[in-house]
């Protein structure tokens, strides 16, 4: 790994050392995969999504206004890619998404593999099933481990609109789940 900022490598690169775009794609490639996946639900989306959010931030790299913040920049363009992403596929068709394992941390006691992979295609299939605010949200805060106001940043919103969608993602979960033994 590389000890140099973001900034550093940027600077890199803007100067011709285009492959040290390579040392930012390692950095965080794998978790705004991970952030790509539970938006689009598959996996194959997710690397479509990050490729092309990659392709857009090397074409862009020089209105990085705030390079030590490089990773918010990128974060916010893997974002919009996700929606773009699920815009399209809406307008295409509207088959089912594909149902992948959420990965959760949280789970105490699973029980046996089945029932973990069981309730965790149903949280899933639940999260899917959100609107794109209130699942983007929910995401936002339980697996990327943003608070309130970063979330607010990220998403160009008001803090109290973020509450509101955890708020109502939470409780539309709670009410799917309610009375269904986990």
């Amino acid at each position: 790994m590389d000890p140099a900022t973001d900034a550093e490598i940027i600077e890199r690169v803007l100067a011709g050392e285009t492959d040290a775009f390579g040392i930012l794609v390692d950095r965080y490639q794998d978790e705004f995969a991970a952030y790509a996946k539970y938006m689009t639900g598959s996996m194959d989306e997710a690397a479509d999504v990050i490729q092309e959010s990659l392709v857009r931030a090397y074409r862009s790299l020089r209105r990085c206004r705030d390079p030590e913040r490089f990773k918010g920049w990128l974060f916010r363009i893997v974002s919009n890619q996700c929606r773009t992403h699920l815009a399209r596929r809406r307008s295409r068709s509207s088959r089912p998404l594909e149902h992948h394992a959420l990965e959760l941390e949280a789970l105490e006691n699973p029980g046996t593999d089945a029932e973990l992979a069981d309730l965790r295609r149903r949280v899933h299939e639940a999260l899917q099933e959100l609107p794109s605010e209130q699942r983007e949200a929910l995401i936002l805060r339980y697996v990327e481990g943003l608070n309130v106001r970063e979330i607010a940043d990220f998403v160009k919103a008001t803090v109290s609109a973020v509450k509101m969608r955890l708020l109502r993602g939470r409780e539309a979960l709670r009410a799917r789940f309610e009375g269904v033994a986990l």
